[in-house]
């Protein structure tokens, strides 16, 4: 265990060190943010986390032991968990060598506050390892999101459920991702035209 948290610490202390230096003055920081590794976790041969910074909440994935990775930074990978497959994309940073990144929210303007960022991320790596009542249509869904694709229900299932529904989305005849219901694991897509 002593291992996962000095992983976190130095993943912390990176991250911290590149929003003091390369991130200072950039105008998508949210300053009711600090970086913090939540759920450090063994995953098969590498440890597992979610990445909070003040820029972006990444999936991280690093390797276990000094890991020989030839590819370069940029490359990406798709890796299965219980709620599907999600493309990572390889980094590299000097103390921490390299490492995968899968995006949840870039930026994260949207969280208030550290806690219910928090939350957020936490939320978000239980769902990654849940495999849901209907895993064949939670792992449709979710590999049509990581495409940029948004999935369809109807707009009366999402108003029996009581989701959120954006009326000048509806206006406009666009979709609306209920965010709350994708944290909650109902991952679910307002079909508003």
């Amino acid at each position: 265990m002593d291992a996962l948290v000095a992983t976190a610490d130095l993943l912390e202390a990176r991250y911290r060190e590149i929003a003091e230096t390369r991130m200072q003055g950039i105008p998508i920081l949210n300053d009711a943010l600090t970086v913090k590794a939540l759920g450090m976790r063994a995953w098969g041969e590498r440890k597992l986390c979610v990445l909070l910074t003040p820029w972006f909440m990444n999936i991280a994935l690093l390797p276990q032991e000094d890991e020989t990775e030839n590819r370069p930074a940029g490359s990406k990978q798709s890796f299965a968990f219980p709620a599907g497959s999600f493309e990572f994309i390889l980094g590299r940073e000097e103390g921490i060598g390299p490492h995968w990144m899968c995006s949840l929210f870039s930026p994260v303007l949207e969280f208030a506050d550290q806690e219910t960022a928090e939350a957020a991320a936490l939320a978000a790596i239980d769902e990654l390892f849940s495999d849901g009542e209907e895993p064949d249509e939670a792992e449709r869904e979710m590999d049509m999101i990581w495409r940029g694709e948004l999935p369809v229900v109807p707009l009366e299932a999402v108003e029996e459920e009581g989701g959120d529904i954006d009326e000048e989305l509806v206006d406009a005849g666009e979709q609306a991702l209920d965010r709350r219901a994708f944290l909650t694991g109902n991952r679910k897509q307002t079909d508003v035209a």
